[in-house]
């Protein structure tokens, strides 16, 4: 069986309250809350949960493990049991299914509680992963932006892709350092990059660039680039995303930070401007035609169809110019201990 804890309304401000930005009173705050609940109810057509399935594992993400690992072949989420044995944590948020479970099989000793702002989610980890991990899973809906932690009593925190739906950062970094054990652990994996994954004019002027050196090598592609708007994003995603790792670091003890794919994420943004007339096409046939090529679209940097040349050239001009700090990065894995009192 798998325990689900439901959370009530905050009567009272909690410890840290000082740091938040938003409210949870305000009604417009409220709205927006509700729709984020409702945006994530079912798996999204592009969130992590339904396109761990689309592709299997490839030079994109052996890149991006080598940044984060320092090992093609070791994810990041493979680290965490060789800190040390964990007996209880929390996931703020979900993710892939797939990734959550390998946390379990690989921390056989863990308690596991789920968190998150929308229910849905949760029934599936109740179903999927409380079945085939017995008494080590629980849940319990609660807002990542007033979430109240009991002090010293987990060992382990893990979040991945979540954190950058949080406005109040700074009360989330408190409350998780409040919520660690002396020895415990904070494992973070997110995207870092620029607000409502709107690329910079200098990151996006690189990134047209890049693609275009390709255009040259193939010739019958256009060089010009459609960029995306925020409409297809919930109404959290990427609220003060840039912000993140100095907000945690503010609050926690960094251990280790690392970065990748500064120009990988701007292509999940963006498409090449002669396929716009294909995408109108698309939508006349309909919208489960149009979101299957949406999703195939989406995934294609995932897959070795991408050039060899592009590949590197992204990966390798990313790298260099995150790390002198000119750009933003684009992910981030960062741990964290508890910071003590001076």
């Amino acid at each position: 069986m798998v325990a689900a804890v439901h959370s009530a309304p905050i009567d009272s401000l909690p410890a840290g309250a000082e740091l938040m930005r938003v409210g949870s009173n305000d009604p417009e705050y409220r709205r927006l809350a509700d729709a984020e609940a409702e945006f994530w109810r079912k798996p999204h057509p592009f969130g992590l949960e339904t396109m761990e399935n689309q592709t299997a594992e490839n030079a994109i993400d052996r890149y991006i493990n080598q940044r984060l690992t320092g090992a093609q072949r070791l994810h990041w989420y493979d680290t965490i049991a060789r800190r040390q044995t964990f007996r209880r944590g929390i996931m703020l948020g979900t993710t892939a299914i797939k990734l959550e479970a390998e946390i379990l099989r690989t921390n056989p000793g863990l308690h596991l509680t789920f968190i998150d702002i929308s229910d849905g989610p949760l029934r599936r980890r109740e179903e999927l992963l409380g079945t085939r991990f017995p008494g080590r899973v629980a849940t319990r809906v609660d807002d990542m932006n007033f979430l109240s932690l009991p002090e010293q009593t987990y060992d382990v925190v893990i979040s991945a892709g979540t954190v950058h739906h949080v406005s109040n950062l700074e009360y989330l970094g408190y409350q998780i350092n409040r919520a660690l054990t002396a020895e415990g652990w904070f494992f973070l994996h997110d995207y870092v990059g620029e607000r409502r994954f709107e690329a910079s004019p200098a990151k996006k002027r690189l990134y047209e660039a890049i693609y275009a050196r390709q255009v040259r090598r193939t010739p019958g592609g256009s060089p010009r680039i459609v960029w995306k708007d925020d409409s297809d994003l919930s109404p959290f995603c990427a609220v003060r995303s840039n912000e993140i790792l100095a907000a945690m670091r503010a609050q926690l003890h960094e251990i280790e930070l690392r970065t990748a794919g500064a120009l990988i994420v701007p292509m999940l943004r963006s498409r090449p401007e002669d396929s716009e007339a294909q995408m109108q096409q698309l939508r006349r046939h309909g919208w489960r035609i149009y979101l299957a090529e949406l999703q195939k679209r989406l995934a294609w940097w995932r897959t070795d169809f991408l050039p060899a040349e592009l590949r590197d050239e992204l990966c390798l001009v990313g790298e260099v110019i995150s790390d002198a700090g000119v750009l933003d990065p684009g992910l981030a894995f960062a741990t964290y201990r508890k910071r003590t009192p001076p």
